[in-house]
């Protein structure tokens, strides 16, 4: 060894023991600066450049982790699994699954398994990420056990969500801890046993809420935050049996707890939209916009923001921004690969927006073409519906029944067909199901089917089969008199014995007038009921009518006698000019002898009058002018205006009299 290589052991020997130091006591950014130092003496150090690589994750530095890595590959060669767990954390998951894809499954060590499911499960491999952890879990025994099973899980949930037909082991869910029971729960709802969900959510919560108050570290507001994802899918549960109210309630109560989760942010928002369908679009644009913000992409599955973005080409179509809506089912579709194909919730949102634009040739082709290239049994009855109406609408009505015709689902439901071919399917339907041994089961869609197949029979008239849907229907629910007295009235034309043995099952008349007093009804026919009485629609009727009437009748009453005025004579001729005011009359002299009047244009010429008030009265009276009326004016100037003396008439007949005067 040369004395410059003592010389540097020297100086790295107390820097070692510093690192060794903050390591155990965990001092993350000390043993930085530390390694650091190291690096700056010797750069050769392989063991300070590991060190530094850890320093810098546990301070959650990935990024300068990840580049001191790549930067010197020579000494880094075996640090896979940190390289892979930087890619996980910096969301690099395709790169993080190919830098495990070079251990050995057999030679991994526990955390390097544990790395590698969650990556599978990231990838959105849930039957892998399932088998993994059903080997991890058998395979060890140690303080984090509880949660390997709680992710177990949430894999078999997400997994039954994503494909309906996993064969998920209902077994393995137990409730050690509230992960585990919430995990169960999502199980459960994704398998449609809501009411079962609905207890293992409110258990979670419970547990959750006790497991975090003996801790003692958190508050009522930090409490609830922790739980947001509980109580976000307690809402979707609620929302799920048609409890709408409750679950918007809770959605927006744990919008206001404002949870550190964006995914839960991101869901609730979205199902809060949902809610409001057609409905308050300004509120549904702005929880559509943060559901689907960049922030929370990484927090979301695939699936989960897919219907996100199908929501939000909803809602563009609902509020006519049809261009927008086009370009995010595009957008949807360029993803399409990490997408289940065999999903119909983009191809009928595509359908919808191609209605809206009445373009129905076009979704007709779109969607016949996807029933045609997908598996049978993976299209949707809504799809297949969808696709009977468009063909409806279109006038295809021979098509749509054809297409019905052989669809074994689909013939047994009930739908829209023309009067000709309904009697032809109703039959069958109503025959496949009245044949089932558990038709007591399908008893409500049976008593549906059997009603719209009467409608049509008795429009072909074909009697017959009326009463043998009758006799269905009677055997289904014997004790209704309403199916009996119609099904007798039937037999009575073509087999009055059977009619005869059926009147024996009709309620007697003293089963009818039980309850009834007759001395009751008796004394209060003829009577008027007293306004007590009287209730529903018809009592208001006729209180109604009664009141008309009553008005009606007194106003006759109330009509005034003719007054004839005095010195009436029948057979004198009337005044031609009675309807004409009075100063208006041919006849009409004016009032004579005026006190205070005054001779106008007497004396010397030029002379003017001497008297005060003979000046004020004329100055008024010509310098009044009518004002145009306003609403203040009109109602100020209305007692005023009924004491204003007459214009002089200045009409010839006037004239002529004032003549002859």
């Amino acid at each position: 060894m040369s004395e410059k290589q003592e010389k540097i052991d020297e100086q790295l020997r107390p820097l070692y023991a510093d690192l060794q130091k903050y390591g155990q006591t965990q001092d993350w950014e000390r043993a930085l600066k530390v390694t650091k130092k190291i690096l700056g003496i010797s750069g050769n150090e392989k063991k300070a450049t590991h060190c530094k690589i850890i320093c810098l994750m546990q301070n959650d530095k990935f990024d300068d982790a990840l580049s001191t890595i790549s930067k010197i590959p020579t000494d880094t060669n075996d640090l896979i699994f940190e390289r892979a767990y930087c890619e996980y954390r910096l969301n690099r998951i395709q790169d993080s699954y190919k830098t495990l894809e070079k251990l050995d499954m057999n030679n991994m060590t526990i955390r390097e398994q544990e790395l590698f499911v969650q990556v599978l499960y990231k990838l959105e491999k849930y039957k892998e990420c399932v088998e993994l952890y059903r080997e991890l879990i058998k395979n060890s025994q140690d303080e984090y056990q509880s949660i390997r099973r709680a992710n177990y899980i949430a894999a078999l949930a997400t997994w039954k969500l994503i494909d309906p037909s996993a064969n998920v082991d209902m077994k393995d869910l137990n409730e050690d801890t509230y992960d585990i029971t919430y995990n169960s729960a999502c199980v459960l709802l994704n398998n449609g046993q809501y009411s079962e969900a609905e207890k293992k959510l409110r258990q979670a919560e419970t547990q959750c809420r006790n497991e975090l108050e003996e801790e003692g570290d958190l508050n009522e507001e930090e409490i609830l935050r922790e739980a947001a994802n509980i109580r976000v899918q307690l809402a979707y549960c609620l929302q799920q049996q048609g409890k709408i109210q409750d679950a918007l309630t809770l959605y927006n109560d744990v919008l206001k707890s404002r949870p550190s989760d964006l995914g839960v942010i991101a869901v609730a928002s979205n199902n809060i939209a949902v809610l409001n369908k057609d409905q308050n679009l300004f509120d549904s644009r702005k929880r559509i916009k943060t559901a689907s913000s960049p922030e929370s992409e990484t927090k979301l599955t695939n699936f989960q923001k897919k219907i996100i973005n199908v929501n939000e080409a909803l809602l563009a179509i609902y509020t006519g921004q049809h261009d927008v809506a086009r370009r995010t089912l595009e957008k949807i579709q360029a993803s399409a690969g990490t997408v289940d194909t065999k999903d119909d919730t983009i191809i009928l949102a595509q359908v919808t927006l191609l209605i809206k634009e009445k373009k129905l040739q076009e979704a007709t082709e779109i969607l016949q073409e996807f029933i045609n290239t997908t598996e049978k049994g993976h299209v949707t009855l809504y799809c297949r519906l969808t696709f009977v109406q468009l063909l409806l609408s279109q006038g295809k009505i021979s098509q749509a029944c054809e297409f019905m015709g052989n669809d074994n689902e689909l013939i047994v439901k009930p739908g829209i067909v023309n009067s000709s071919s309904a009697a032809k399917f109703l039959d069958g339907a109503v025959d496949r199901l009245s044949s089932d041994n558990d038709h007591k089961k399908n008893s409500k869609a049976l008593l549906h089917l059997i009603k719209q197949n009467i409608v049509h029979q008795e429009k072909l008239g074909n009697t017959k089969r009326v009463t043998e849907m009758l006799e269905i229907m009677h055997k289904l629910y014997p004790n209704d008199t309403n199916t009996l007295s119609k099904l007798i009235v039937h037999h009575l034309k073509s087999n009055p014995e059977r009619a005869n043995v059926l009147s024996q099952k009709l309620p007697s008349i003293q089963q009818l007038a039980k309850g009834i007093d007759v001395d009751t009804l008796e004394s209060s026919f003829g009577k008027k009921a007293p306004k007590s009485e009287k209730a529903g629609t018809g009592g208001m009727i006729e209180k109604k009518k009664t009141v008309a009437g009553r008005d009606a009748a007194s106003k006759h009453k109330k009509k005034r006698k003719i007054r004839l005025p005095k010195n009436y004579d029948p057979l004198a001729k009337p005044d031609p000019e009675r309807w004409l005011p009075l100063r208006e009359r041919t006849y009409y002299r004016g009032k004579r002898g005026k006190k205070n009047q005054k001779s106008v244009g007497k004396g010397t010429q030029g002379a003017m009058s001497t008297d005060h008030e003979t000046t004020k009265s004329a100055t008024t009276t010509t310098t009044a002018k009518p004002s145009k009326p306003t609403s203040q004016a009109t109602t100020t100037s209305a007692s005023s205006s009924t004491s204003t003396q007459p214009k002089p008439n200045t009409s010839k007949a006037n004239a002529k009299k004032k003549g002859k005067r």
